[in-house]
């Protein structure tokens, strides 16, 4: 099924070009099984061909996948976050003493990052490297009720610098792209669920040691 679908997309990323690509990393924000790299590498894997290395196709690399990528990414991160958001407080006030934390507790965290540039380069970081899930990133963000315009800042850069960096690899190395881009897809899978055990045993600390 997820193969299915992934050849889907870039089937569309062929015929709409751009547009197409845009639209794709909107979806794979959305569609969390579906791999940012496939969509980065698929789309540079197609478009920039056989392409010979020159200040022409950097650009061409940059204005026509690493652009509408960030900014695909940005807007599918936007809704995640924003669904986060809304719906974070009442979930903590509802179910927060079920696990240990309460609403005090993720206002304190918040307080703490906003004044600090520690939180905006890690995540800038989590953004610019492919094994990090980015709706663990968006949730997080949303959940503390991150600063929005540090958000969307943060996300579209750290995004354009992976889409670039990606796109790249793919256009210059076309034949590794069918075995590295879902390898970075895994890894971003095993990086979610060791976040999500990780989650697990810092709620039963917390409730075993109270």
């Amino acid at each position: 099924m997820l193969a299915e679908l992934t050849t889907l997309i870039q089937n569309f990323i062929i015929n709409y070009g751009s547009l197409g690509i845009f639209i794709a990393s909107i979806l794979e924000q959305i569609i969390a099984p579906i791999p940012s790299t496939a969509v980065i590498m698929g789309s540079s894997f197609f478009i920039m061909g056989n392409s010979p290395v020159s200040l022409f196709s950097l650009e061409k690399l940059f204005l026509f996948i690493a652009l509408p990528v960030a900014f695909g990414v940005t807007i599918g991160a936007l809704i995640i976050y924003g669904v986060v958001y809304k719906i974070g407080k009442p979930f903590v006030d509802r179910w927060g003493k079920f696990i240990g934390l309460s609403w005090e507790e993720i206002e304190k965290t918040e307080e703490k990052y906003s004044k600090s540039n520690s939180l905006l380069l890690f995540l800038f970081i989590t953004w610019a490297v492919p094994i990090f899930p980015s709706v663990v990133i968006s949730a997080f963000c949303g959940f503390i009720k991150f600063d929005i315009k540090k958000y969307i800042y943060v996300t579209f850069l750290g995004t354009l610098v992976k889409a670039f960096v990606l796109g790249f690899v793919a256009w210059q190395f076309g034949s590794l792209y069918s075995s590295l881009g879902p390898k970075m897809g895994i890894s971003e899978d095993l990086v979610l669920i060791g976040l999500i055990i990780a989650l697990i045993v810092i709620i039963i600390y917390k409730k075993r040691k109270k």
